[in-house]
């Protein structure tokens, strides 16, 4: 007798450890769905989570009509009754094609909130695998919307990220670039033609331009023949080519925002000479150009756009030895 109420007690115990927890919960409550959606959805996480085995999910009776969901109270006191140690909430509510499926689980004595999440449906496929995610995760740590795998993917979470339109366009300028040191200065005009990408927190432009110099530099030189020194007058030209990368922050969100930045150009510089009398000879040199600065835009929410842009350059070669660095103002047209 001894050895089987002992074998008996085992046995009540062991049941009562892994016995599944009751759990009350009325119909989904339906907002803009079909009411026919209102038991078999209910039914269906009932059956999942049963399957799950960590709670009894007790619902209501199927009747003709849809079923209004009591207040949170009346659900308690309900739940209460039934012997149930939680009581959930849950409702379906569809916005256009979307349907948001929320569930909040409740201590039935104290009535806090122990567990909510809720996950977005693109149509009625995705509700099988949404309630599937969600009695798994009920009641623990997790989250449906965080937790996933190979079987539960829904249509929403296929979905190709959609990204923000960035305005892509390209466009010419006319530039000036005063070079203050050599020996200056010296005023170069330019002309560019660029390609401009408008990401909305910051802008890129890829620009390729030349600018150029012409005129009269007095050139002093040695005679081969004597010591004596002689300046004369030479015609001098400089072009400069570059193909550079810039960066710009826009300062406001309006369709016209003061904006700072600067970039790195790749450049070659080619110095040439000519005199009647005396050619001295000429340089080209390659390298990097840094510069900093900003401007204005006009139009950034139009087809066609304006900017004013003034930075400072400076070269990190010598031509003729002598680094070349100054002012550099540009107005630019982008379709």
């Amino acid at each position: 007798m001894g050895f089987r109420t002992s074998l008996l007690f085992v046995a009540v115990v062991t049941m009562s450890v892994f016995a599944s927890e009751r759990v009350y919960m009325p119909l989904f409550e339906l907002a803009n769905i079909h009411e026919d959606y209102q038991y078999a959805t209910s039914k269906l996480f009932q059956r999942y989570a049963d399957k799950d085995g960590r709670y009894e999910v007790v619902i209501p009776a199927q009747t003709d009509s849809v079923q209004v969901q009591p207040s949170k109270a009346d659900v308690q006191k309900t739940a209460e009754r039934k012997g149930c140690t939680k009581f959930i909430l849950a409702d379906l509510t569809r916005l256009g094609e979307t349907v948001v499926v929320t569930l909040s689980l409740y201590g039935t004595q104290s009535g806090k909130l122990l567990w909510s999440d809720a996950m977005k449906a693109a149509g009625p496929n995705d509700l099988d695998p949404i309630l599937e995610r969600m009695a798994k995760n009920i009641g623990t740590e997790n989250v449906a919307s965080k937790t996933d795998d190979i079987y539960t993917v829904t249509q929403k979470e296929e979905k190709k990220l959609r990204k923000t339109r960035a305005n892509k366009s390209f466009g010419f300028g006319i530039m000036g670039f005063t070079m203050l040191n050599h020996p200056g200065p010296w005023f170069q005009p330019g002309l560019e033609i660029f390609w401009s990408y408008d990401s909305r927190n910051i802008f890129f432009q890829i620009d390729a331009s030349i600018n150029f110099y012409n005129g009269s530099e007095d050139y002093t030189y040695t005679s081969y023949y004597s010591d004596e020194k002689t300046t004369i007058s030479v015609d001098k030209t400089l072009a400069n080519f570059s193909f550079g990368l810039s960066a710009y922050y826009p300062f406001l969100d309006g369709s016209s925002t003061p904006f700072l930045g600067g970039g790195a150009s790749f450049a070659t510089t080619v110095t040439s000479y000519d005199s009647d009398s005396y050619e001295p000879d000429g340089d080209s040199k390659a390298g990097i150009w840094v510069r900093l600065g900003g401007g204005f835009l006009f139009n950034r929410t139009s087809t066609v756009t304006f900017r004013i842009r003034a930075e400072y350059a400076i070269s990190t070669y010598k031509v003729e030895n002598h680094i070349m660095h100054g002012p550099q103002v540009g107005l630019e047209i982008g379709f």
